[in-house]
């Protein structure tokens, strides 16, 4: 005799497979609605695709250029032929997006996992017909459908994983899903880890975040933080700080933190044996002198880039509730900074983003992960408080399209105009922002700000002994009167129009009892005298 389930498992039966069914195809509609953008860093992942896709190895070969450019026709057709030309003449430093491995063969310097995911649905998609890199596209929502799951798992309601996916998708995952590049698989990856791992699924939560750290190497960092955010979440006051960290030293954890490890060691492996270092990337662009305060308030508060734009309803709705669940509060704020701050050291700090910048994308999960850990504990929901937070998330992901990297936002742009004084960005920032370009900040130029006609802002370096020469009249020199807010690596901002001085025994802005003037040299927005 067959025993028949219960109403109420078969009911959560049927409601869990209705959301499986129901995202998978709200997934495959949004799949099909939206081209893929080549995005990112689409030279190396496009072209790497194409050689795993076709020969089953990450080697570039002259052949997988010649595909790729057939399919994207005059995209890179300037920087692919140049490396053909390199790769034929046996030049040993090929152009700097990829390098030669031990053997002399050519690969990309990011590695790549990403793409051998892309390989297979890159093939299907050509043998149908389809835009080939809209594989990217495919692999990026598998894992915003792996987080679907997750969702359900954590809350045990369809409506409230529902909620969440949305979030997450107005949480910069909206921005970044179209491109050919990985930060919303990242995302995904490092949010679902998180849910997974403290809601009883350590080792697919650890796998999870060992192919995310692939791209994006600093999210090993959640292996040292996702036991104490179990921990946290199942805090037992009778155990006492040893004994809750005793309750976390399972042998099931232990393997699962074992094989994400290794998972997200791949990469390393293969740089140390091609290389001869950890991390190419690391090693060619980056610079730890780099890493200061002006860099992360700038990943935090920039108005063009920070996430403070990328995830205003998120921070607005933590600090409202954020004490109810302080401890995990800290902790997750602390991972977050571990996530950041070695990002810091990037040379290039004003690169392509879609509103805000690459890193916040995925950066920002461990502080989603906490407002929806806070979620899960209330037994009822504010729904107008709810709608609010998806309200400013929604106008936040508007605000990013109306821009590209090389403008300022138009929130900056307003700042800038009606409260300068307010907002000094990253150097690198507002030079090529200002210019719209994306090129070097050079300390001999000099860079003005201009709103109407009036000076706004200028940007000068310390090192530049030609300062007064090129801002006040002949015989006059920069007063100390002028607004200077220090930068970072010895850049300054001068606010507001220029005053000058009658030149003294003093250099320049070092009187202080001299009669000012307004400066005459009036310069066009980032110009160089």
């Amino acid at each position: 005799m067959k025993t028949r389930r219960p109403p109420n498992a078969r009911s959560r039966h049927l409601s869990q497979l209705a959301f499986v069914v129901l995202l998978a195809l709200a997934l495959l509609a949004l799949f099909m609605a939206r081209p893929v953008s080549i995005s990112g860093d689409a030279l190396e992942y496009t072209v790497d695709a194409v050689a795993i896709a076709t020969h089953g190895t990450p080697e570039i070969r002259s052949s997988d250029i010649d595909r790729t450019m057939a399919i994207l026709p005059g995209r890179f057709d300037g920087l692919f032929r140049m490396l053909q030309d390199e790769m034929r003449r046996g030049v040993q430093d090929v152009y700097p997006a990829f390098a030669r491995g031990r053997g002399g063969e050519v690969y990309p310097v990011h590695f790549f996992g990403y793409p051998l995911m892309a390989a297979l649905p890159l093939r299907l998609l050509e043998a149908l017909g389809q835009p080939p890199f809209k594989a990217f596209q495919a692999v990026n929502l598998a894992f915003v459908f792996v987080l679907g799951l997750a969702l359900r798992r954590f809350f045990a309601s369809s409506a409230r994983a529902a909620f969440g996916l949305l979030l997450f998708m107005l949480c910069c995952g909206v921005l970044y899903w179209t491109w050919t590049s990985p930060e919303c698989a990242s995302a995904a990856a490092l949010l679902a880890a998180l849910l997974l791992f403290t809601s009883g699924m350590p080792v697919a939560g650890a796998l999870l975040a060992g192919l995310a750290a692939q791209q994006n190497p600093t999210i090993v960092f959640f292996f040292v933080f996702a036991p104490l955010i179990r921990m946290a979440l199942g805090w037992d006051r009778s155990r006492g700080l040893t004994g809750n960290l005793r309750a976390q030293v399972t042998l099931r954890t232990m393997a699962a933190l074992a094989a994400g490890a290794a998972v997200a060691a791949l990469p390393i492996l293969f740089n140390l044996y091609h290389y001869g270092v950890p991390n190419l990337i690391v090693a060619r662009f980056s610079d730890p002198g780099l890493i200061g305060s002006t860099r992360l308030l700038s990943f935090f508060a920039d108005l063009n880039q920070g996430m403070v734009i990328g995830i205003p309803g998120v921070l607005a709705a933590l600090l409202l509730v954020g004490a109810r669940g302080l401890r995990l509060l800290a902790l997750c704020l602390l991972f977050t900074l571990a996530l950041v701050l070695p990002a810091l050291a990037v040379i290039n700090w004003n690169s392509g983003a879609a509103g805000p910048m690459r890193y916040v994308a995925w950066a920002s999960m461990p502080l989603l992960f906490t407002l929806l850990a806070m979620l899960r504990e209330l037994p009822t929901w504010r729904p107008a408080a709810l709608a609010g937070v998806l309200a400013l998330q929604a106008a936040a992901m508007v605000h990013a399209t109306r821009y590209e990297y090389i403008e300022f936002s138009p929130l900056a742009a307003l700042v800038l105009k009606h409260a300068p004084a307010w907002y000094h960005p990253e150097p690198e920032i507002f030079v090529e922002r200002m210019g719209h370009n994306d090129n070097w900040v050079e300390p001999e130029k000099i860079y003005t700000y201009q709103v109407d006609g009036v000076r706004i802002k200028t940007l000068v370096h310390a090192s530049n002994a030609g300062l007064d020469a090129a801002l006040c009249r002949a015989g006059a020199r920069l007063a100390p009167g002028n607004a200077v807010t220090v930068s970072a690596r010895g850049w300054r901002y001068l606010d507001g129009p220029l005053r000058c001085t009658p030149a003294g025994p003093q250099g320049a802005m070092g009187s202080s009892t001299a009669t000012s003037t307004e400066a005459s040299t009036a310069l066009p927005t980032g110009s160089t005298p």
